[in-house]
Parts: C-alpha cells; sequence; structure tokens
C-alpha cells in the first residue's frame, strides 16, 4: 500500500518540495494516511488539519486521538471547530461544504500547497452510487476526483481492506466515527445495505467504478477538447465587455459542449450548477427565441439573430464635448470634427460624413443611446428610433450597445459609423461645412 501512495503522490503532483496538509478525522482511512505521512517525514514536508464537527459524543475524543499522534511525532497540527446549528436535512453535505472551506482557510493561513484527504477505493463505489441517486449529470459522475484544484487523494486506488491491513500491522490507533454506523445518511445505508450486496457478485466492486471513473473522465477530455477548439475558431469573439458566439455554429456542438461553454464562461471551470440551473438553461437554450435572456450568476445569456451574448455589463456610458479641430478617443473608437471648404469629392467609407453645419454654434457632442433617442435619417420624411433604426440593420445586440450618436446640443446629428440626419445634409445652398470622423479601434 506504502508503494501505491508514493507513486500516486508523484503522478498527482507537479510541484517541488510540496507543503502537504493533510485532513485528519481520528478514523482508520484518515490516521492510516497520518500514519504513512509521519513513517516517511524525511521525504515529505507535511502539517496537520482536524476539524472538530461537534456533532457527535466521541467528536471530542477524536480530537485528543489526533493531537495525541501528532505530539508523539512531532507534527504540526492545527485544530478548528464547526458548528451545524439549526440544519435538519442535508446535514452531510452542509458539513462537507464546511469542512472543506475551513481547509482552504487553513491551507492559505499556513501557506501549503495542497490538501490531502483520505478518501480510498471503496468510497468511490458509495459516492457514485450517490450521485446515480440524485440524478446527478456527467460532472457529478466523475465521482471523488483525483486532483481536485487544491486538494488530491493519493489512497484513490486503494481498498478499506488495505488500508485496514496496514492498520492492524502498522498497529495504528483510531476511532470509529458512531455516525458511520446511522442509516439515515444515504452513505452509510450504502455501505451497510446495497454494496455488501453488490460484492457477492463482484468482490472487488472499486474495480468497475474506478474503471467507470476513468471512462467518464475521457468523456470530460473529449468535452474540454470540443470547448477548446470552438472557443479558438471564429465563431467565439472575446470583445471588451461580452462574449458574441456565432449562433449557428454553436447549435451545432452536442449540447454538453454547449454547456460547459456556457458554464465556463457564467460560474468558472471550477464550479458546478445546480439540477435546476443546468434544467432551465437547457430549455432557454432549446426554446432560442430571438431577443430572450437568461440571468445565471451574475452574467446574462442573450439570445440574438445570428449569435449568442454573453455578458456582465454592455450598457455605455459615454458622454464628451468635442471641440472643432480636437479629437476624443473613447476605449475602442476615435472621433474628431472640424469646419472644412465644400468638399470636392464625397466618399463611401461610412466612418467619414459631411454636414451642412450652419446651426452648429458651439461643439459637438458624442455620446451612448439612449431608449428615447430619435433622428430624420438621411432620405425619410419622418423620425425614427435610433434604437428601431439599429435593430433593422440587422446588428447584434452587442453591436446596437457599442453605437454612438453625435449631436448638435440635443438633437442628433449623426448616427455615427451608419447615418446622418436629412436635416443635416449639405445642399447646394450650403455655407459652412463640417467634415465628421469616426472610427473603431
Amino acid at each position: 500500500m506504502q508503494n501505491k501512495i508514493i507513486s500516486n503522490l508523484k503522478s498527482l503532483i507537479d510541484i517541488d518540495n510540496p507543503h502537504f496538509l493533510l485532513a485528519v478525522s481520528g478514523g482508520v482511512d484518515s490516521m492510516v494516511l497520518l500514519k504513512f505521512f509521519q513513517k516517511n517525514h524525511e521525504s515529505f514536508r507535511f502539517s496537520v488539519a482536524h476539524i472538530n464537527h461537534n456533532y457527535h459524543f466521541d467528536a471530542k475524543k477524536m480530537e485528543h486521538l489526533v493531537k495525541d499522534q501528532c505530539d508523539q511525532m512531532n507534527s504540526n497540527l492545527i485544530i478548528e471547530n464547526i458548528f451545524l446549528k439549526g440544519v435538519n436535512s442535508n446535514v452531510e453535505s452542509n458539513f462537507r461544504k464546511m469542512r472543506y472551506s475551513k481547509l482552504e482557510e487553513i491551507r492559505k493561513e499556513i501557506k501549503a500547497d495542497i490538501i490531502v484527504t483520505a478518501h480510498h477505493a471503496d468510497d468511490q463505489v458509495e459516492t457514485i452510487l450517490m450521485k446515480i441517486l440524485n440524478s446527478s449529470g456527467v460532472d457529478g459522475l466523475q465521482g471523488l476526483r483525483k486532483v481536485n484544484q487544491n486538494i488530491i487523494r493519493p489512497m484513490h486506488n486503494i481498498s478499506k481492506s488495505e488500508i485496514s491491513e496496514y492498520a492492524s500491522l502498522n498497529n495504528v490507533k483510531y476511532i470509529d466515527d458512531p455516525t458511520n454506523s446511522d442509516e439515515m445518511f444515504t452513505r452509510n445505508f450504502l455501505r451497510m445495505n446495497v454494496i455488501p450486496e453488490l460484492q457477492k457478485i463482484k468482490k472487488d466492486i472499486y474495480i468497475p467504478f474506478n474503471n467507470f471513473t476513468d471512462r467518464i473522465e475521457e468523456v470530460h477530455d473529449l468535452i474540454t477538447f470540443n470547448v477548446q477548439n470552438f472557443c479558438n475558431s471564429d465563431s467565439y469573439i472575446l470583445n471588451d465587455r461580452a462574449i458574441e458566439i456565432n449562433k449557428s455554429n454553436f447549435y451545432n456542438l452536442p449540447f454538453l459542449v454547449q454547456f460547459r461553454i456556457i458554464s465556463n464562461l457564467c460560474i468558472g471551470s471550477h464550479s458546478s450548477l445546480s439540477k435546476t440551473d443546468v434544467r432551465e438553461i437547457k430549455d432557454f437554450l432549446r426554446k432560442n427565441l430571438t431577443g430572450s435572456s437568461k440571468k445565471l450568476n451574475k452574467k446574462t445569456i442573450f439570445i440574438d439573430k445570428n449569435s449568442l451574448l454573453i455578458y456582465k455589463n454592455i450598457n455605455n456610458d459615454i458622454f464628451s464635448n468635442v471641440e472643432a479641430g480636437k479629437e476624443f478617443k473613447g476605449i475602442d473608437f476615435t472621433f474628431s470634427w472640424e469646419f472644412i471648404k465644400s468638399p470636392k469629392n464625397f466618399t463611401n467609407d461610412n466612418e467619414v460624413e459631411y454636414i451642412d453645419a450652419s446651426k452648429i454654434t458651439d461643439n459637438l457632442v458624442i455620446r451612448s443611446v439612449k431608449d428615447n433617442d430619435s433622428f430624420l435619417p438621411l432620405g425619410m420624411n419622418g423620425n425614427k428610433k435610433v434604437v428601431k433604426f439599429l435593430k433593422d440593420k440587422n446588428l447584434s445586440l452587442f453591436k446596437r450597445k457599442k453605437s454612438l450618436v453625435v449631436c448638435n446640443q440635443d438633437e442628433i446629428i449623426w448616427v455615427a459609423g451608419y447615418q446622418i440626419s436629412e436635416k443635416y445634409k449639405i445642399h447646394k445652398n450650403s455655407v459652412k461645412i463640417a467634415k465628421l470622423n469616426f472610427s473603431r479601434n
């Protein structure tokens, strides 16, 4: 068993001389883990953390056992207490979250590199069965990961019988957690009633479950590969305030790849979504209603005509007075204007416009589009709302939100880069002319 742990440690980490933080409860599994590290203290740098749950009558005894063992071998020990009050359901899950949160606090405090837990092969069987009963998705079916962020499990392929044998041969002292026999917890019910029946069919029941975990990891690798390929393609455009995704190509992807892209962007690759979130996202994407949106965490997913937009905030907040002959530089655009003589030739360049400047008596303003903005588009007889004008040009939501208007006081002269107002077009009697320049960086 010792050789297995050493081999696993070498394969699971790529840090020179790491500082390990051992999570030791006082039960047989974690006390065997502690014994291994203490016997090999010259090869490994480690500290020990004991989290007292204060939940059962042997909690203090287990704390003292861990302390005595660490004192005997002069191992650095940190003891923390957690309390779960007023919770009558999902007790095991809530304790687990609190425990890992506290372990991470300790890791950071003592500047350890990695948290080490004593989860073993039989734990994997219980975990996967629980995940199946809970209708978990592919992420959940990974079970206990060998490496999960700052946590490693170097006993993942070691059976409970091997651990018990090691404990007996090395005179490892431990205390059985009395809650392990409480069938109120699903894990205990499976361990005591279901798994023994499965072992009648397959003695080393952990082997097929470990193989199952390996297959699930391969599926995750395949999903990750496809996600990376898509995100490196022209179908995935990273802008300063949003991600713009080609909708047609996105919908050609398998749902699991679609879902991974969405979840990575909205909650990050190291977090997970609830089953309710998964169902809602699947339904939202399936309906594919143009103009619909969904909030997820702090991000918004917006389905546009030709694209999918994911953003936190894409509203512009730009307002600047610009003098004639001066240049204004925004984050991603440049605007300038000047009085000129009548141009000899007009250009089709949408970054340049010439206007009748007889009404201009002050600086021009370049600003963000407001919902109630309207102007008289060139060649039309009636006013049109700017937001409707932009939408009719089949621009994506992101481009519409980025759009700017150039104004003479409160009157819109130019929807920058798109259309000037009929009121400011040059005619044969124009005596005062201005040239407007607008370009995206």
